[in-house]
Parts: C-alpha cells; structure tokens; sequence
C-alpha cells in the first residue's frame, strides 16, 4: 500500500539524514577548494555547479518516489538496452577518432561522456541504475538461478555494458558491476559454489585482461604496488627481473609522476590527525598540491580538514545507508524489491568503499567518485535516482494489519503445554499476565 510521499518511514528518514550530511559535507569541500582560483580549477562557479545538481538530483528523485518502482520495473528491460545502446556511439567516436562534432568530447583520450545542453552525460551512469534494474526484475521469479547454467544470462546481461565500458575505457565502472551482480545472484538464490566458479573464472582472466590495458591503466596499478620501497629497490636494482611490474625509470620517478597523487592524498589524510585543521584550513585546501581534491580525491580533503572524526562521520553515513536498506530489504517479502534494494546497496557502498580505498592507496587510482560527496554531474543525479528508489521500496511495502503477536514467557508456554496435554486447551486469557504482557482485541 502506498504511504504519502513524505512518508519515507524510519530506514528511510535515516537514508534520507545520511545523504543530508553527506551532500553538506560534499558542498563545504567543494566550497573551499575551489574558492582560490588555484589552475585547473573554476573558482567558486564550482561550488554553485554543484548546488544547482543536488537541487536538479532531489526533483528527479522526487519524481521517482511518484512513479513509485513497480512502474520502473515493468519498463526496466527497455531502460536497460536503452541506457546500453548509449554507450554506442562513444565507441563509436573512440575507433573513428571523432567526436561528432562535438557531441562526444574526448577528455584525456577517454570517450565517456556526451555534451547535451548545458550537462555533460556520462551513460555509463545511467547503466549502472538500468542493471540493478532489468537484473531485479528477470531474478524475481527464476527457479533456474540454482543451477549454473540459470545465472549465465544475467552474466551475459552484465558483461555486454561492461565490455562496452572498458572500451571508452573507464576501468572502475566496468568493475563496479560485478559484485553488484554476485550479490543480486546470491539474494536470489543462487548456490555459493556457482558464485565461486564464476570468481575463479575471473580471476584466471586477469592476466588477459591485463594485457588489453592501456597503458595509463597499467600505471595505475603498478603505482599501488609500488608503494612498497623495497619493491622500488628491487626494481632499480634488477629491472629485466621485474619488467612486468615497472620499469627501472618508473620505479626512480615514482612519487613524481604515477604514484604523485597516492603521496599528496596519503600525506593529507595523515597531517590532519584527529581533528584535522578545520574548514577551509591546512595546505591541501589553501594550495593545488592534490589533483583532483574536489573529485576522486575528496576523502582526502576530509581527513585533512575534520580528521579521524569527520572521516568517521562520512563512514558512519553510508553504514547508515547500508543498515537502512538491509532493514527495508528484510520486511519486503515480494523478491523484486527486495533484489532492488540489495542491488543499489550494494552499489553506493562498493563505490564509497572503493573510493575511500582509492584516496588509501590501497586500491588503484580508478576514477570512482565519493557518493553524494565528490564533485559530479552524471554520478550525483543517479545516486539521488538509486536512493529514492530504494525509499521507494520502504514507502510501498504494506502496512501492517495486526499487532505485534503476544509473546510468551516460560511458565504462560509451560502451562499452555501441560494444559493441552491433559486435554484442556486454555484460553490465552486465562494464562497469568507476565511483564509486558498485552492481549489482543
């Protein structure tokens, strides 16, 4: 049954506080990183950019929770082929050398976004909602999810965008869906041993895959790796040995050229200690020390100005969000919304945790913006779609239409048994009243 529109329910008031702090969090950071006109950057116009989404992001979300996602769900195979065929024309443009007059500007040899009016629209984005969406709705009452062979088309569903995404290339997002998939194929049913089959598949593909990188890509990685100063000294010292890791000229330049962004963001989130220096405060924000501080990088900004606190704070909000959603999952009985709930989750989480991991130098330097926090266009409006749908779920979901059943204690359960076994049924009224007890009617 449907609530009223400003019924979101307690998960959902709680997802809905979480994303308040995170997006005022988001907009001081931003704020202040682009209020000295350092190169590169646009001055405050980005802070107002910024502001102008979060309201574009709460009027489409706002229309979302209209619609309501039984409606998105029964149109959510044609928003898949949709949402995919877009990414057509941006290989399209990559293997021509085009961009169409400029309708798919390249940025940094990357051909991922298309300039629409006034917006640059990243389709990959846009894939993401479409998949956890035509994922849900084919899962939902598929029997055949228990053998191998049943989870082959939602792999073959998901491998299709993400091909298509690797090739733009855009690395991070073609990796994101894949634990969005284990984790909806598990929600429906599927065997565990299945799963692991397809990880170990994966995981025998990866020196393929590494040889298709571009070569920025493989910098990227081997950047992480060599954070190690004694992977840096072996390398130095015999080069043929470690060829396929780095090259003696990467492993000398490192903490000035592939692995200068890992450095500035590590030194950021340490100098700020627990407390950091405040807003506005300390060199990370004051000088362009970090490249992209507004976006991939923001974490860092974070720790550098509010420290252990506000960088636990961030946390604590997307454990909100997780902690919401798992609750709206587990009260939905019907399987669709219950997949769709767990799908976008898993989602906002795998980006905050691979963003977070980014900016720690524990994972490669992939792209992946801080959810509702980084600087973005695409990404933030469909954060915003990915939420409401999962408030959507929340204000759907039926009422109840009893009280909460009576519950026992020992001597009532012990002398309803004795009673039954003599032949006597007692009336629950009959029973002696306990602590907290409370009949019905």
């Amino acid at each position: 049954m449907r609530r009223s529109l400003y019924d979101l329910t307690n998960p959902g008031w709680m997802i809905a506080t979480a994303i308040c702090v995170l997006t005022l969090v988001g907009m001081a950071s931003i704020y202040v990183t682009d209020t000295h006109y350092a190169a590169g950057h646009d001055g405050p116009a980005n802070g107002a950019r910024h502001a102008l989404r979060i309201c574009l992001g709460l009027f489409l979300a706002g229309m979302v929770l209209r619609i309501g996602y039984q409606n998105l769900g029964r149109w959510s195979y044609a928003i898949f082929l949709l949402a995919t065929l877009t990414l057509v024309p941006l290989i399209v443009a990559k293997a021509l050398h085009t961009s169409f007059g400029g309708l798919t500007p390249p940025r940094n040899g990357a051909y991922r976004w298309m300039a629409l009016p006034g917006f640059l629209l990243q389709p990959s984005e846009l894939v993401k909602i479409a998949l956890v969406l035509a994922l849900a709705w084919y899962l939902r009452a598929r029997k055949s999810v228990r053998t191998f062979g049943g989870v082959l088309v939602p792999v073959l569903a998901t491998a299709v965008p993400s091909a298509l995404i690797l090739l733009e290339p855009d690395l991070g997002t073609a990796l994101i869906l894949w634990p969005v998939l284990l984790t909806m194929l598990f929600l429906a049913g599927a065997k565990v041993r299945h799963l692991a089959v397809l990880v170990t598949i994966a995981a025998a593909a990866v020196p393929l895959a590494w040889s298709r990188l571009e070569n920025y890509q493989r910098l990227r990685i081997t950047a992480v790796l060599l954070q190690s100063d004694s992977l840096r000294h072996a390398v130095i010292a015999d080069p043929q040995r470690y060829a396929a890791i780095a090259t003696k000229r990467q492993a000398l330049e490192w903490s000035a050229s592939s692995g200068y962004q890992l450095v500035q963001s590590k030194n950021a989130i340490g100098s700020g200690g627990v407390w950091g220096y405040g807003w506005g405060r300390g060199m990370y924000v004051e000088a362009p020390l970090l490249p992209d501080r507004h976006n991939d990088f923001i974490f860092a900004v974070i720790a550098h100005q509010w420290g252990l606190i506000g960088c636990a704070i961030v946390m604590a909000c997307y454990a909100a969000i997780a902690l919401g959603g798992a609750r709206i999952a587990s009260v939905t009985t019907e399987p669709f919304p219950r997949l769709l709930v767990g799908g976008f989750v898993t989602l906002l989480c795998a980006q905050a945790v691979v963003s977070v991991a980014m900016t720690m130098g524990v994972l490669p330097v992939t792209g992946m913006t801080l959810p509702f926090v980084s600087y973005g266009g695409s990404s933030l409006l469909c954060n915003f779609i990915a939420v409401a749908l999962i408030i959507s779920v929340s204000r759907y979901r039926p009422f109840p239409l009893t009280v909460r059943p009576i519950a026992f204690g020992r001597e009532q359960t012990a002398m309803i048994s004795a009673a039954e076994s003599h032949g006597h049924p007692s009336s629950v009224r009959d029973v002696p009243q306990g602590p907290g007890w409370k009949a019905v009617g």
